[in-house]
């Protein structure tokens, strides 16, 4: 499943009053915002778990720091855990594809 953010399609400015260094002023912050939404839908959609090592997965996990659902990848033992049911899991997998 992939996030999609909704952007923002211009600036609503109808009024003829406004000058034009603050039209452009305007037109370039929309366009800054928008960048900025597209980083961090990407963010989203492409989230890598965490890295710690295991001295400090152990130290999360007796500070009470971890919670059902977390993912996190062990650089000390290259394998990924995660904590399942008040528990550490590891996870344990094939070679891809």
């Amino acid at each position: 499943m992939s996030i999609f953010l909704e952007r923002i399609d211009a600036a609503p400015l109808s009024n003829s009053d406004f000058p034009y260094e603050f039209n452009q002023w305007v037109a370039n912050l929309v366009d800054s915002l928008n960048e900025v939404i597209a980083t961090v839908q990407n963010s989203f959609n492409l989230l890598p778990a965490p890295q710690y090592t295991a001295a400090e997965i152990a130290a999360l996990f007796a500070g009470g720091d971890l919670f059902d659902g977390v993912f996190l990848y062990d650089t000390t033992n290259n394998v990924y855990v995660g904590m399942q049911n008040g528990a550490l899991v590891k996870f344990n997998t094939t070679s891809y594809p």
